[in-house]
């Protein structure tokens, strides 16, 4: 029998929208310290930023900002699609409200966030870096069928595809 937190997550209607000002700003809350803003967003977010301007600061290269809303319009989530190949999306920058991880949020945010590149995009594969040491998060995008591919990249880290059938 699922426990009550469970039973409350699968009631919770969650939806993708695009992020306002207010939600960056709420996200940039979520980072408490250098090496989380690294891990999270990648060398070229330097810790300490100013939240306010946090959107400016993602946007870097071309990409798809998403948030997690749950019924009542707060942030749960936050995720981005880049496009790194021709047919292949690529997922970033995921990341979950610190006080709502571990209950199953992260496969609704990844598998929203899948569709949402399939519809908008026609994506046929996805693709993602986790850090090795992340094991809730391995044992995730492994769940919802992304497999290791080998690929140079940062030290702890593991490259994976999900290829999505048509």
């Amino acid at each position: 029998m699922p426990d009550f937190t469970t039973r409350m997550i699968e009631a919770m209607e969650y939806t993708l929208h695009t992020p306002s000002p207010q939600q960056f700003a709420t996200l940039g809350g979520w980072i408490s310290d250098a090496e989380q803003c690294l891990r999270w967003a990648g060398p070229k977010l330097a810790f300490p930023f100013d939240a306010s301007v946090l959107q400016s600061l993602l946007e870097t290269e071309p990409m798809d900002s998403y948030a997690l809303l749950d019924q009542h319009a707060s942030l749960a989530g936050f995720g981005q699609i880049f496009r790194r190949e021709p047919d292949t999306g690529h997922l970033g920058r995921i990341i979950i409200d610190p006080h709502r991880r571990q209950q199953g949020l992260g496969q609704i945010l990844c598998s929203e966030l899948i569709r949402a590149g399939v519809r908008r995009h026609g994506f046929r594969s996805m693709t993602l870096w986790v850090y090795l040491d992340n094991a809730p998060a391995v044992q995730l995008y492994r769940t919802l069928g992304f497999v290791p591919e080998a690929r140079e990249g940062a030290a702890g880290c593991q490259f994976m595809r999900l290829q999505i059938a048509a």
